[in-house]
């Protein structure tokens, strides 16, 4: 008879005993693994869900973007920016190994 007092179906993994049966040792789970009631993720699951219900996000186009596209002028620049950079950085390289002796 397991030593816990909640039914073993409530529980992920068998609690150990405190003395194996005589001729068996323990499994790696008994030594490792700790009783975790199946309960438990279902109170996870609904945290997590009353929290995402709590929560709130502006939506719309635009909004889930790292950057501002308000401004039509500052986005072109920053694009400019971004691409030129990389687009750039392969010239750069060359030169400075063209130049270093």
């Amino acid at each position: 008879m397991p030593r816990h007092s909640l039914p073993p179906s409530r529980f992920r993994f068998r609690l150990p005993s405190a003395a194996p049966p005589r001729g068996r040792s323990r499994r790696a789970d008994e030594w490792l693994l700790p009783p975790v009631p199946i309960m438990l993720s279902a109170g996870v699951r609904r945290f997590a869900t009353s929290a995402i219900r709590r929560s709130h996000v502006e939506d719309g186009p635009g909004k889930n973007l790292p950057f501002s596209v308000d401004n039509k002028w500052k986005l072109l620049a920053m694009m400019c920016v971004f691409f030129g950079s990389g687009f750039g950085a392969p010239f750069f390289i060359v030169r400075h190994q063209l130049l270093k002796k």
